[in-house]
């Protein structure tokens, strides 16, 4: 069986892809320490989502862990040694990042160093899929008039018709 850890496995993203890969009968381990509930307040607390997993999928394991803690994420990669890594984890607000800069270098960038410095050294032939949301470009992104197409939405401004 095929092991898949999913950091911010608490978070929308990051429960969509322990669905996906439970339903596709992989081992997921998830990683997730609630960090949106310091960073947005009660209303951000994923804690029901994480009882949510655990109960829904069986092969689910939760990890308790802050990706900002080196040592803790060395210790679950070189444990697990997953064989791909979907990373989730991250402080998604633009906006919360300007008030809080320090914390958010230290989940996105640091976290995220610390994940491929852990799997450099114990499961470096493992792809790693890095997710991530509009939220890192704040709430502009919210007011660009969007169209419905057959299969999707796309932007109605051809100043967008390659992206943000």
């Amino acid at each position: 069986m095929q092991r898949l850890l999913v950091t911010g496995s608490n978070g929308l993203i990051g429960s969509e892809m322990v669905r996906h890969f439970h339903e596709r009968a992989w081992e997921v381990h998830g990683v997730d320490n609630n960090m949106r509930a310091d960073f947005f307040g009660p209303q951000g607390d994923t804690r029901w989502n994480q009882a949510r997993l655990l109960r829904e999928f069986p092969r689910f394991t939760h990890h308790e862990l802050d990706i900002r803690d080196r040592a803790k994420v060395m210790d679950v990669v070189k444990h697990l040694k997953p064989d791909a890594i979907i990373h989730t984890a991250a402080q998604p607000s633009h906006d919360l990042a300007a008030k809080r800069p320090f914390d958010d270098f230290d989940v996105n960038a640091t976290g995220t160093l610390n994940l491929v410095e852990a799997m450099r050294n114990f499961c470096a032939e493992s792809p790693l899929v890095h997710l991530s949301t509009n939220k890192v470009y704040g709430d502009a992104p919210n007011t660009i008039l969007l169209k419905e197409m057959p299969t999707r939405w796309d932007y109605d401004d051809e100043f967008y018709k390659d992206g943000i």
